[in-house]
């Protein structure tokens, strides 16, 4: 069978692509943030607890909630551009892993109400079912991540589609092998950015203990994460690795930009910078998320240029959109003002 005949046609889109692949790794990269900030210190908080040192782990439980709530929101927004602009390959690979990627609802809701749990029923609960229903929370936000992982391959493999219609039943990309680098990638990342969560919290709130543990579990994820980074690169496919090493130059541009401010991101870390290091950390996600959009693209390229798609020029929904956006992050704005009033500031 031939894949191509797989892939649905593209729909036509209001403004040119750029806009929407602009949008799209942007908006990525905020998701990343409060991503890896929640997760990543809910998992830094969970070996706490294991090792019997749960006030930092009771902590950070008070802030996962409102974490969760801004990962999902901010998670939609780049969805919904990519299936502007891609929507022929997500929605095929959502179909395929079937009941895989409907149980990604349940799970994370479920992961919600536990975390919630853990937040308002703390002193209500033996240890043994703190640490039970605070397991399972993270348990389920791994099972998210990995089926977004699968998910986000799947639709870049048109040539593996056909495995349905051998088994006739719904599969994940386990012969893939980028995809295991791909997701300790991304998982390893998550625990270097809630190090430095947690080590902005210390600095806001002058608490040098979380400090010290924020960056210490910063740089040692960073370390490991640059060596996962690599095995990720040579797992690629065919000489795809070269298009990164000169051969495309704009890919080049930024992967060579995300080592270059993930050096310097280190760098601060080991001086104790830690608003620096946010900083760089911030701009070291900007940067791979540009980086991530050019490994889609050059995978889907045997199958699907974006430059083809059909455009139909009608601005009006653009601007509909850029002013509810403004308008949207002020009032966001102005939320976490009063918010930090009424808290007095206390992060």
């Amino acid at each position: 069978m031939n894949p191509a005949s797989l892939i649905p046609l593209a729909e036509p889109i209001p403004v040119p692509w750029p806009w929407f692949d602009a949008l799209l790794v942007i908006t990525f990269a905020a998701h990343i943030l409060f991503m890896n900030s929640m997760l990543g210190s809910a998992a830094i908080g969970l070996v706490h607890a294991f090792k019997g040192k749960e006030g930092l782990t009771r902590d950070i439980g008070q802030k996962l909630p409102p974490l969760l709530a801004l990962t999902i929101n901010l998670g939609v927004a780049p969805l919904l551009f990519l299936q502007v602009n891609y929507g022929q390959f997500d929605y095929v690979s959502s179909v395929l892993m079937g009941g895989w990627w409907l149980c990604v609802i349940p799970v994370l809701i479920l992961s919600y109400y536990g975390l919630y749990a853990y937040k308002f029923a703390y002193d209500s609960m033996s240890r043994p079912r703190r640490l039970a229903i605070f397991s399972l929370s993270v348990g389920g936000l791994l099972y998210v991540g990995f089926m977004l992982s699968n998910n986000m391959t799947i639709m870049l493999r048109p040539e593996i589609w056909s495995r349905y219609f051998e088994g006739h039943t719904a599969f994940l990309n386990w012969g893939d092998p980028a995809i295991y680098p791909r997701f300790l990638h991304f998982m390893v990342g998550t625990v270097a950015i809630g190090g430095v969560f947690i080590a902005l919290l210390g600095h806001w709130r002058k608490q040098e203990e979380y400090v010290a543990i924020g960056l210490t579990w910063f740089i040692r994820a960073t370390i490991v994460n640059i060596a996962i980074g690599l095995w990720f690169l040579m797992a690629l496919p065919g000489n795809m690795m070269l298009n990164f090493m000169g051969q495309t130059l704009p890919a080049t541009a930024t992967f060579v930009a995300a080592l270059a401010s993930a050096a310097l991101m280190l760098w601060a870390a080991i001086r104790k910078k830690t608003t620096q290091t946010a900083v760089w950390a911030a701009t070291t996600v900007l940067f791979m998320s540009f980086t991530r959009h050019w490994v889609r693209t050059l995978y889907l390229e045997p199958w699907f240029r974006i430059e083809t798609t059909p455009i139909t020029h009608q601005y009006g929904s653009l601007y509909l959109f850029i002013g509810f956006l403004v308008v949207g992050l002020a009032l966001i704005g102005y939320m976490l003002k009063l918010y930090f009033k009424s808290r007095g500031g206390e992060a």
